[in-house]
């Protein structure tokens, strides 16, 4: 507990984390939260679920595809105008969307806006992760941030929809989207504002079109993204169905909390401490005790039990979301990594949308819901396999055996060593060089 406690005290001490984190906050729980918002929108203006869900599917779609190319926008541009020109934008789509639901509420019209909407949101989470892998150079501490980033993103999901409930019960779904745009459109201009994304300056960038892809670590990382994100997908479906077969509406609800109470958990865990394995090997032991987890929720043959058995489920995901920014950091080439942070947000939304598919097939073929379940952990299972066969393109870099010559007498000391805050040892000067004599000393 000393030793936890101790990691976040080191992280909270850095000048620029707190400010970081409170700016992450505002800025991502109206990510989360807007989908929901607008939901609700479409069904209190079209009266049908079935638009709302084209509404909200557009949007989805639109920021998925979108994503990628505002995070190849900050590697070329830096942070600054590309989040803020994005924000603007943004708040325009907003404003459209709004003012379309309340003057001319058609399905086409109302799916161009959230279109329009998904497609401007700054990629403040990408630029985020980026940035914590330029303002901390330890890489203990930066761990210790990359938990605390995923377990904000854990807040934000659960807070996201709750605060939207809230707005819309008391002043009604508009209300509540005009809140995620305001706050999205504060938070993302107090984050581009901090001196720390002011100077976050992009590395040159190398290679073609490609950007972070033609990593083969990326392209491997993103196929684990996908197919835990088809995990997420499954499970939603999973624990809704669970829920209706026991006529328990709240079921659902509860099973889902209870999974994000464990994700923050995992991630306070394992961000506490310093792990002597490599993160590729940590991602595949991740993997299969998340698989194992989700496993286990097949035996549930209650409601009670299958909120008791959601957390330990959980447990495994903030860890495995942290491996895999790690992972990024490490694989993505010179240039694109704010790119490859985005590509994994697109990864998990598109493998988010396959599980919905899935779940959805089987429960339409009268699966029953431990089938679905045991469908979530082999998702996980098939994961751990694609991590297993990518681990050598996944590997750390081996150092160098052969001994570093030492440096010419005048040469400047080494910078790497500088800036990780220790001096490098004093060199013997040249053979033939002039030397003090011991008689004269």
């Amino acid at each position: 507990m000393s030793e936890a406690a101790s990691a976040y005290r080191r992280l909270w001490r850095h000048r620029w984390v707190p400010s970081l984190l409170l700016v992450g906050v505002c800025a991502r729980v109206p990510l989360q939260a807007y989908v929901f918002a607008v939901l609700l929108l479409a069904v209190e203006r079209t009266g049908s679920y079935a638009a709302a869900g084209v509404v909200t599917a557009a949007s989805g779609v639109a920021y998925a595809a979108g994503v990628p190319v505002h995070g190849r926008l900050v590697d070329r541009f830096g942070q600054t105008w590309p989040l803020t020109i994005a924000a603007g934008v943004n708040g325009v789509a907003f404003t459209g969307l709004l003012a379309t639901a309340h003057l001319r509420p058609t399905v086409g019209a109302l799916a161009g806006w959230a279109a329009a909407v998904g497609l401007s949101l700054p990629p403040v989470a990408a630029a985020a992760r980026a940035l914590w892998s330029k303002v901390i150079a330890d890489d203990g501490i930066r761990r210790t941030a990359l938990a605390v980033d995923a377990m904000v993103l854990d807040v934000a999901l659960i807070a996201g929809p709750l605060l939207v409930t809230a707005v819309s019960t008391a002043a009604g779904p508009g209300w509540a989207v005009g809140g995620c745009a305001v706050v999205l459109l504060g938070g993302t201009l107090w984050f581009s504002a901090l001196p720390p994304s002011r100077s976050w300056v992009p590395a040159r960038r190398g290679g073609g079109l490609a950007g972070p892809l033609r990593s083969p670590g990326v392209v491997v990382l993103l196929a684990v993204s996908v197919l835990t994100g088809a995990l997420l997908g499954v499970l939603r479906l999973g624990f809704v169905e669970f829920a209706d077969g026991r006529s328990d509406p709240a079921a659902g609800g509860l099973a889902l909390a209870a999974f994000g109470a464990g994700s923050l958990l995992g991630g306070l865990v394992y961000g506490a401490r310093s792990w002597r394995p490599d993160a590729a090997v940590r991602m595949r032991v991740i993997l299969a005790g998340y698989a194992c987890g989700v496993g286990l929720l097949a035996a549930a043959p209650n409601v009670p039990v299958l909120v008791a058995l959601s957390a330990p489920a959980g447990f495994f995901l903030a860890p495995l979301v942290i491996c895999n920014f790690e992972l990024i950091g490490r694989c993505a080439p010179e240039g694109t990594l704010t790119e490859a942070f985005a590509w994994g947000i697109t990864a998990t939304f598109t493998g988010s949308a396959l599980g919905n598919l899935v779940a959805g097939a089987l429960v339409g073929a009268g699966a029953p819901t431990p089938f679905v379940f045991a469908a979530a952990a082999g998702f996980a299972v098939l994961a751990a396999v694609v991590a297993a066969a990518g681990a050598k393109p996944l590997a750390a870099p081996i150092p160098d055996a052969v001994p570093t010559p030492a440096p010419d007498a005048g040469t400047a000391p080494d910078e790497t060593l500088i800036a990780a805050g220790t001096t490098p040892a004093p060199q013997p000067p040249p053979v033939g060089a002039d030397q003090p004599s011991e008689k004269g000393s």
